[in-house]
């Protein structure tokens, strides 16, 4: 096992080969040797040649640098009181003590929500919670984990997206975008649909978007074996809502509609966005200023500018977005915003919910491999080992 280190700078838990801290992105310098006294931390110069250097170049002689420094005390002082208005703050990670950072503390507590998972399925849809277990797609294998993490089966050795299950079946979609339905006993697959996006298994309903079919969006009545169109138009990124029965989805104007669930009520809610989110009363999308809060009416409220958004969703009450190295979360109306996890500006990293945490995989580009880590609101994060484990028991 990797020995665990402290960064310099806030004190978060870390790998040995971690070059950079994901909380607060400090780069991590190699140990200084114990034969040298000097600290890493301040810069040695002899007495005579710092003089001389002054003496030579005294820059505080200019009004040219005089009028600069005015300048950026202006500025300063208004982004001070903006950042007293809009504070982002750092999570404090540095509660996890090595023992638990060690021995997968961290707990799932819940099932994801279902506008989350909705959500997750429309991104990369590589995890599922149930009431006492954790899916999660790792190296092309689907593997499954007790809600504490420290326990773990190999359940498909396939690739698979938009996993769920229910008492009797399994139900994914495969790497030829078919649809499969698995008898847990007899472990016979059934092809239930094939060629479609953007699964939402509801149970009795299956919606999804049917490619062949002008990429329109189809419903599936699962005990009737009887599929029925719902739209003619390309419809991308399905959330459905039957208690207020709705239909949300993006079409290929970059419009976010709303329509009943036979298609009919269209509503166009939002326009120059590709991405969304829903809570079951507002829904959340980016556009190229950042995130906004949508009523099921069109009522926009811009609620946090940042105009490099990759993702959104919401756990827990809190909306998660991330701007390519760095995860934020904030409160539904865009407050409280806080760094949560970054990672080098040469890696790329994405996220989905997971119960009540999130599952972040980042690849950092000199290594080449991708970093799996469940981590909490409150920071804490426990790592994923990415070697599979054999297959036991009556999976599959």
């Amino acid at each position: 096992m990797e020995e665990i280190k402290s960064c310099r700078n806030c004190g978060a838990r870390l790998l040995e080969h971690e070059k950079y801290c994901p909380v607060c992105g400090m780069v991590q310098e190699d140990k200084v040797s114990q034969d040298t006294n000097i600290d890493t931390n301040e810069m040695v110069f002899d007495p005579d040649i710092e003089e001389n250097i002054m003496e030579k170049k005294n820059y505080w002689k200019s009004p040219i640098i005089w009028s600069i420094a005015i300048v950026l005390l202006v500025v300063s002082i208004g982004i001070n009181g903006y950042i007293d208005r809009n504070p982002i703050e750092v999570v404090d990670s540095n509660k996890q003590s090595e023992d638990e950072y060690n021995n997968s503390s961290i707990t799932i507590n819940g099932q994801t929500d279902k506008y989350a998972q909705a959500t997750n399925n429309n991104m990369l849809g590589i995890s599922y919670v149930n009431k006492d277990k954790a899916y999660i797609m790792m190296s092309r294998e689907m593997l499954v984990y007790d809600k504490t993490l420290n326990n773990r089966e190999l359940v498909f050795d396939q690739y698979m997206t938009s996993f769920s299950e229910d008492k009797d079946y399994y139900y994914f979609l495969d790497e030829n975008n078919d649809y499969l339905r698995v008898d847990k006993k007899t472990k016979k697959d059934d092809v239930l649909l094939s060629n479609v996006y953007y699964v939402q298994n509801l149970g009795e309903k299956v919606y999804y978007q049917k490619d062949n079919d002008n990429e329109s969006i189809h419903c599936l009545d699962v005990a009737k074996n009887e599929d029925k169109k719902i739209n003619d138009e390309v419809s991308y990124s399905l959330i459905i809502d039957e208690k207020k029965e709705r239909i949300f989805y993006i079409n290929k104007n970059a419009e976010l509609i709303s329509t009943a669930l036979d298609g009919s009520d269209r509503k166009a809610l939002a326009s120059n966005t590709h991405i969304y989110t829903y809570d079951g009363e507002y829904l959340y999308y980016i556009n190229d200023k950042g995130v906004v809060r949508c009523d099921l009416n069109g009522n926009h409220q811009d609620i946090y500018d940042n105009f490099n958004l990759k993702m959104i969703n919401i756990v827990d009450d809190h909306i998660v977005v991330h701007d390519g190295n760095v995860i934020y979360t904030m409160d539904l109306n865009g407050k409280k915003v806080k760094k949560l996890y970054t990672i080098e500006a040469t890696g790329e990293l994405t996220f989905e919910v997971i119960g009540d945490k999130l599952l972040v995989l980042a690849l950092a580009f000199q290594e080449q491999n991708i970093g799996y880590e469940i981590i909490g609101l409150d920071g804490k994060r426990h790592i994923l080992e990415n070697n599979t484990p054999s297959i036991i028991g009556e999976e599959i």
